[in-house]
């Protein structure tokens, strides 16, 4: 690919306490990811902005943070927002194709016509998604493109989250001097990212989003994204009680990490030492069976939550596929597993540079925008491209105008005469 059609795009997602940002450049069908950068803020309580002032420069800072590091200024992002009072609206749209035959240009037209639909007062339309096509009497889930009708006949589920959160969260990255690109429902990305529609025509799928302070769980069915329900619980409630039973000063990002690679209840070794931290000149120890006992019950306590919410549809025999924070904690999927008796998937994203499945709702919105994209021919990038090129080709040669590629081949050469010489 030539670099006058390179496409590189960047992905913002406001979660509850969380902001994620995602660099990536499309090439070959593919995305390769350019840079991943995380930051926290205190303005957003229950997906409610309670200080625009103070998440607008929390996203600034994150943004400059990531724009020097690039060495190009993002200028665009593609908005990842939460699932919050989520709502779906399905209906269908008919267009006679201008031309005789189905092009792309109709399936957008369609899609544009369903977008004038009016919903809810208190939710807004944040995707629109094609879920089937009919011609000439013929249903099929593929875009029917040059196909000879009259008329083509397109089912669309319109999904709908909280306007009010929708339009602060805008507000607030825009303030930020950003344009928002386009925006998405973090479940939905997460659905497409994992071919989750296609693997829910098979049987009803359940989605779980574990995150740090909330847990969402969608239904699939049929191919179509049916509901998200939140629930306010998530690995926090373990993390705050570690931090309170043993009095640590420790980063809450280390008590994640403690959680997610230590807890462990089928251990053999419970009386080894797990992590150890000095209070007031006094070394403190934290083994296994201590961390175990203490996260025993918020973890029990959370998986009763999730089966409540998922027992009407396990009855029914399901999936669950597991994402997100809590898929890394494998003594909770396991006990999820015991719990709901179905078969759990979990999600490990392919690309390097995502495999955290924390990102994967943001690696999903890239794929959510590229298929927009493709249908109404849009050629756009997120950065000053010129710049980033530019910083590139600056980065080719080190200090001594030696090449990258050269210095390699030399350090190569140098081990290859070293072993010769023994």
């Amino acid at each position: 690919m030539s670099k006058s059609i390179k496409q590189i795009y960047a992905c913002l997602e406001l979660g509850e306490n969380d902001l994620k940002l995602i660099v990536a450049e499309y090439f070959n069908t593919r995305f390769n990811v350019l840079k991943v950068e995380r930051a926290t803020t205190s303005a957003i309580v229950d997906f409610k902005v309670t200080d625009k002032d103070q998440l607008t420069k929390d996203i600034k800072a994150l943004v400059d943070n990531t724009s020097n590091k690039l060495g190009a200024v993002i200028e665009k992002v593609i908005l990842v927002l939460p699932a919050y009072n989520f709502k779906r609206l399905a209906l269908k749209a008919n267009v006679i194709p201008e031309a005789g035959y189905v092009t792309k240009k109709d399936i957008a037209r369609a899609i544009s016509n369903a977008l004038k639909t009016k919903v809810d007062f208190d939710v807004m339309v944040v995707n629109a998604r094609a879920i089937k096509y009919t011609i000439n009497g013929i249903s099929t889930r593929r875009m029917p493109l040059k196909e000879a009708c009259e008329e083509v006949s397109v089912d669309i589920d319109l999904l709908c989250a909280d306007k009010d959160m929708t339009l602060d969260y805008v507000y607030c990255v825009e303030a930020s001097g950003l344009k928002v690109l386009d925006i998405t429902l973090n479940m939905y990305s997460i659905c497409q990212e994992a071919a989750l529609f296609e693997e829910s025509l098979k049987q009803n799928l359940i989605v779980l989003n574990i995150g740090k302070t909330c847990t969402y769980l969608s239904l699939l069915s049929k191919g179509k994204l049916i509901s998200t329900e939140i629930v306010f619980d998530g690995l926090k409630s373990i993390a705050d009680l570690v931090k309170f039973n043993f009095n640590t000063n420790m980063p809450m990002d280390d008590v994640y990490k403690l959680i997610k690679y230590s807890v462990n209840f089928d251990g053999k070794y419970l009386d080894d030492v797990v992590y150890a931290y000095n209070t007031d000149a006094q070394t403190t120890a934290i083994t296994q069976r201590q961390l175990n006992e203490v996260c025993l019950a918020p973890m029990d306590n959370l998986v009763d939550k999730l089966m409540t919410m998922c027992k009407p549809v396990l009855e029914q025999k399901a999936l669950m596929f597991i994402t997100g924070d809590g898929q890394q904690v494998w003594t909770l999927v396991d006990k999820l597993k015991e719990a709901s008796g179905c078969e759990i998937k979990s999600y490990y994203p392919d690309t390097i540079g995502v495999r955290d499945p924390s990102l994967t709702a943001l690696y999903g919105s890239l794929f959510v925008y590229r298929d927009k994209a493709l249908l109404n021919d849009l050629n756009v990038n997120c950065i000053d491209l010129l710049q980033y090129e530019s910083a590139i080709d600056q980065k080719e040669f080190d200090s001594e105008g030696e090449t990258i590629t050269t210095k390699i081949k030399n350090l190569f050469k140098q081990y290859v005469e070293r072993e010769e010489d023994k």
